[in-house]
């Protein structure tokens, strides 16, 4: 079984997604070691559509006209997966996992996501902050990708609906030489917490000129671009929103996932390799009672036959609906840090907020 993949694995967001690629494709050998799905091996084809919408376009004519893939899965396209949403409706071609945090996950009746969308997610973020108990919020999205501007229009409708008070949403650019005028901005407006939908390396330069201000807010990690350098003084308390199942620890979920990445990669378990490794696991759900010859319309059937049913602690109860955008609500998973190192106060499957 072909499964196609497309993302931005080049330029500076490329490092972060290949770790979810890699995860996806040693998901694929793990599986087609202990006999494949249903008998049949899996081969993921993936393609770098470097961020640019034409290119992403040619790269999924070609992974579904030239390759025969079943189903697009795992897709870091956070910036080019609207360019081609007409064109897998279209062709009844199902879009499985990867980043679900853009409108086509809200919107399109083949995109398929075990975990929330982009209103989704947001509504988690500031349900972390009301867990820290701070009574304002401040966000900071990356300036780079259009998917991190759809937040603008939805965080104050969020924040009215939980009931805690937001000074907005700014932009940093990874390539600013400082943060320090978002950090006077967000302390003069009386933040408390600060929500940083923003690269690992943005964060930790954003912690460091804060601090240098004085200012030290309860800091909202997005789980996705966590990295273990993030835990330091400054954030003891933060809190991580994850829109995939969280990776650490010693469970019993996560003991293929762990062994497939030391075994297939160089990786180490983070927030985007469970990305991937999901991404599969529902791939792999879907397809379990395919045919001799497998087609796109089975995998169809299969997703809308896992309704009402979840992938344990890898997703939250799914529910699909033939012809309607999937409806999987602000179900995340939540993790604190106490101690100078990751705790889950929350437990280790998502919790789903009334967004």
């Amino acid at each position: 079984m072909k499964i196609g993949n497309v993302g931005l694995y080049s330029g500076a967001f490329g490092p972060q997604n290949q770790r979810g690629l890699d995860a996806l494709v040693a998901w694929s050998k793990w599986v087609n070691a202990h006999g494949g799905i249903a008998g049949h091996p899996v081969e993921v084809i993936s393609r770098d559509d470097q961020g640019d919408p034409t290119k992403s376009i040619a790269a999924v004519h070609q992974l579904v006209e030239q390759d025969k893939v079943l189903a697009l899965v795992g897709n870091f396209a956070g910036a080019t997966d609207g360019s081609w949403r007409s064109y897998v409706e279209q062709h009844n071609i199902p879009v499985i996992g990867g980043i679900t945090t853009t409108a086509q996950y809200g919107k399109s009746p083949m995109f398929f996501a075990a975990t929330s969308n982009s209103l989704g997610y947001l509504t988690g973020e500031v349900y972390s902050v009301k867990l820290a108990g701070s009574p304002k919020f401040g966000t900071i999205v990356c300036a780079e990708q259009a998917a991190c501007a759809e937040a603008n229009g939805l965080i104050s409708t969020i924040s009215d609906h939980l009931g805690v008070a937001s000074a907005g949403v700014q932009t940093a650019s990874a390539s600013a030489p400082n943060y320090t005028s978002q950090c006077l901005s967000l302390r003069s407006a009386g933040v408390k917490a600060i929500i940083t939908n923003v690269p690992a390396q943005v964060t930790q330069r954003l912690i460091k000129d804060c601090s240098t201000q004085h200012f030290q807010p309860t800091y909202v990690f997005s789980g996705g671009v966590f990295q273990q350098n993030l835990i330091q003084p400054a954030t003891e308390g933060a809190w991580l929103t994850s829109g995939a199942p969280l990776w650490f620890g010693d469970k019993p979920y996560l003991a293929d996932f762990t062994a497939a990445l030391k075994q297939y990669t160089k990786n180490d378990p983070d927030g985007f390799a469970s990305r991937g490794w999901q991404a599969g696991l529902f791939f792999a759900a879907a397809a379990k009672n395919v045919s001799a010859t497998p087609t796109s319309a089975e995998i169809l059937d299969g997703l809308y036959a896992l309704s009402g049913q979840s992938l344990g602690e890898w997703s939250p109860p799914l529910k699909f609906t033939k012809g309607q955008p999937n409806e999987v609500g602000a179900c995340n998973w939540y993790a604190k840090v106490v101690g100078g190192k990751l705790t889950t106060p929350k437990g280790d499957k998502p919790v789903c907020v009334e967004n």
